[in-house]
């Protein structure tokens, strides 16, 4: 397994070391220990600059995920893409949901991740179940494995209730669950 984090913004700290670990972790978790992928993580500029190029949208957006080439020389561990996090976009997110950055960009990541495994909420309600379900399994396995109680790592998507990663950590605090 090879992930490779490129940083574009030097504004904002990000605790690269646990990106690393945590994307390791999720790729573990949805079966994909012998694949490779990328993160960049850049400014709002960047990401606006990318979003317009790519989806025709002249905003920002928290995250991208860019698909890798699907066929392989035999051998090569396959390359599933990039997946690019806006830093001060997740910063923003954070304080507004009341989670920690570095929460905030692992779910931005597991979001991502799921996207280059095929997932997208935006084709329908059940589809958006299947992908939430999948974020959280990647997010237990990081919780489990990093041993973070009452962190908030539960990926991009929220519950049909509306509850925020914020509100649900928050909960998950109070009766003293993961």
């Amino acid at each position: 397994m090879a992930i490779d984090i490129l940083s574009f913004q030097r504004a904002l700290p990000v605790d690269r070391d646990r990106l690393q670990r945590h994307t390791r972790l999720a790729m573990e978790a949805l079966g994909q220990q012998g694949a490779r992928v990328s993160l960049v993580l850049v400014n709002d500029r960047r990401m606006r600059a990318l979003n317009r190029s790519y989806r025709g949208k002249s905003a920002t957006t928290d995250v991208l995920s860019f698909d890798g080439p699907s066929g392989l020389p035999p051998g090569e561990a396959r390359y599933l893409g990039e997946i690019v996090i806006s830093v001060p976009r997740a910063y923003r997110q954070a304080a507004t949901e009341g989670i920690a950055p570095d929460d905030e960009i692992s779910n931005l990541m597991i979001h991502g991740l799921c996207h280059l495994l095929g997932y997208d909420h935006e084709r329908g309600a059940k589809e958006r179940r299947l992908m939430k379900e999948t974020e959280r399994r990647a997010a237990r396995h990081i919780l489990e494995a990093e041993g973070e109680n009452g962190r908030t790592i539960t990926g991009k998507i929220w519950d049909e209730a509306g509850e925020t990663p914020g509100e649900r950590g928050k909960k998950s605090m109070a009766k003293g669950e993961r």
